[in-house]
């Protein structure tokens, strides 16, 4: 007795029928963990209590910020 698996088909029911491969979404973005100074943390602990926001906004805030100065620093050093 020979066995055929038609992974083809059984690929195809999977997406169909399942709808969706994953972890289910929970509208909150995902957690994680990195090391930074203590003296640095708090002074943007200090930094958040006065603008009234959360850590990770104001992480997410200052990491764009720096990206475009970086961005535009090597554009401007790209065009000279």
């Amino acid at each position: 007795m020979e066995l055929i698996l038609d992974f083809w088909y059984y690929n195809n029911y999977n997406l169909t029928v399942s709808g969706r491969i994953g972890r289910p979404r929970t509208g909150r973005t995902p957690n994680f963990s990195i090391r930074i100074n203590p003296d640095v943390l708090q002074q943007a602990r200090n930094a958040v209590l006065n603008k009234k926001k959360t850590l990770g906004q104001w992480l997410e805030e200052a990491i764009r910020e720096k990206i475009q100065r970086e961005q535009k620093s090597k554009s401007d050093k790209e065009v000279k």
